[in-house]
């Protein structure tokens, strides 16, 4: 059955790939054109949206894909301030992380952002890591692929979906390309897939202002191309995949070393998340044992950027291993030279269920929420907590409370069906399923459950229209979505 998978995902990969190779070649001879010209007809705002589905659909079923929520919404809060200002400032960005050690970020078609792990740990500063945001949203704001992509008849390159999951993979793993089709297809395809250096100095710029709106250290852009010189340590192969799908040149460097001159110097303080969230990240990469090993080493011999995250890391790593009582006392000891901290608060709540204090974790949840009411870990855990405990009502009115704040969050739909289902009502418990599944882009599967909460038995009038009526909605826009195809 494994064997079977993996070689149908090879052939699609192999057909999704043959069908850039047809037009990729008069592509690398073309210069871009003018950004407002003829590329604004390629992609409606319509394609751009079912392009984004698409893709994040792919993202959302990838095992790879890390599902943390203070990892994500950190991630998210530093592009939307990057974003302030840019032209695509009101348009709704995604992005996701990828767990791969290797030094990459990129993006794609539909105004996707994938950052792998392996960037946040080569980041010696947060500024490095919105140096590399502020980037790639240049790519976007600049339309790189769709000015690329102009330069063909819309004809050419009708199956659109097809070409963005191809991007996608092939910009998160830039060696996948090679191992599913011949050397020189899979050469014409990554050229094509390569922004040029036109692409690239044009990046570099608007990325410079962009950091510099955003109040970061632009000088951090050439600090992090050192970093890349010294990827080797962080990432397998010749050289880290950033510098493959970025490549790095003399006249680049001088270029943005030009730029930065024009800019007076900012020193700037890293917030204590960048540094948690690195932490977190990384306690979670390794083996247990092995990263334990690694952090206390690092601790004994003062080898870290910030201690603090350091021993946040080894917190994690130690729970981890069900070593509760050493996570208990590393968590005191940064408690002690750090101000109070929405993931410390988090971290800590952890480790007081883990010692079964759960009383006491229940008290920190609520005053993490009400000192930070916008930490979603915290309602997680609340609502966690009163499910398990049959304490369904409160539950489920601390959910309905923050689904009008997140209405687009699938983990507090998924959490009200499981309230739900513990309360007996199925018509409620597939509804909210159906909404989970729905914004995590899976929209025939959340058809299904629709179909399944109107079957079901329980419901009155109101919420038995309701469903029928978001159904009807679901499979209208599934229908659009296939003739968009």
């Amino acid at each position: 059955m494994f064997r079977h998978t993996i070689l149908t995902i090879i052939k699609t990969m192999k057909k999704l790939l043959l069908l850039i190779y047809f037009f990729s070649v008069s592509l690398m001879a073309n210069e871009l054109p003018e950004l407002g010209s003829s590329s604004d007809t390629i992609f409606s705002s319509a394609d751009e949206d079912k392009i984004s589905k698409q893709i994040l659909y792919q993202v959302n079923k990838n095992p790879l894909v890390v599902n943390d929520i203070e990892v994500d919404d950190y991630l998210g809060n530093l592009g939307r301030r990057l974003l302030t200002g840019t032209s695509i400032a009101s348009r709704d960005i995604k992005f996701f992380i990828l767990n791969d050690s290797t030094i990459n970020a990129f993006a794609t078609l539909g105004g996707v952002i994938g950052v792998h792990t392996g960037l946040f740990l080569a980041a010696n500063s947060e500024s490095e890591l919105a140096s590399v945001l502020g980037h790639e949203i240049a790519h976007i704001s600049q339309k790189h692929l769709p000015r690329i992509i102009a330069k063909q008849k819309r004809d050419s390159y009708k199956t659109t979906l097809a070409l963005a999951f191809a991007l996608l993979v092939s910009r998160s793993n830039p060696d996948l390309a090679a191992a599913t089709s011949t050397a020189a297809n899979a050469s014409a395809v990554q050229n094509t897939l390569d922004f040029t250096r036109k692409h690239e100095q044009e990046a570099d710029r608007e990325g410079i202002k962009i950091l510099d709106r955003a109040g970061f250290d632009v000088r951090a852009s050439i600090d992090f191309f050192k970093t890349m010189q010294k990827g080797n340590q962080f990432s397998q192969g010749a050289a880290p995949a950033f510098l493959r799908t970025h490549p790095i040149t003399s006249d680049r460097i001088s270029d943005i070393q030009n730029r930065l001159s024009e800019y007076p110097y900012k020193q700037r303080m890293d917030s204590d998340n960048f540094y948690y969230v690195k932490g977190k990240i990384k306690a979670f990469l390794e083996q247990k044992k092995t990263i334990i090993k690694i952090l206390e080493t690092n601790i004994k011999n003062k080898s870290y950027i910030n201690e603090a995250g350091e021993r946040f890391a080894l917190t994690y790593a130690y729970l981890r291993s069900n070593m509760i009582i050493k996570a208990r006392n590393e968590l005191e000891n940064i408690k002690k030279k750090k101000t109070p901290n929405p993931m410390l608060l988090n971290l800590e709540a952890i480790i007081l269920i883990q010692e079964g204090r759960i009383t006491e974790a229940t008290k920190l949840y609520k005053k993490g929420l009400s000192s930070f009411p916008s930490h979603r870990a915290f309602v997680y855990g609340l609502a966690e907590h009163y499910i398990r405990s049959s304490n369904t009502t409160v539950a489920i009115d601390l959910l309905n409370d923050y689904l009008l704040i997140y209405p687009e969050d699938p983990n507090l739909y998924e959490l009200m069906s499981k309230a739900q289902a513990k309360e007996g009502k199925v018509l409620l418990q597939h509804e909210n399923l159906a909404e989970a599944f729905y914004y995590r882009y899976n929209i025939k599967d959340a058809i299904t459950l629709l179909d399944l909460a109107v079957r079901a038995k329980d419901g009155n009038f109101y919420e038995k229209s309701r469903v029928e009526s978001r159904l009807k909605e679901l499979q209208k826009e599934l229908e659009l979505f296939r003739k968009g195809l």
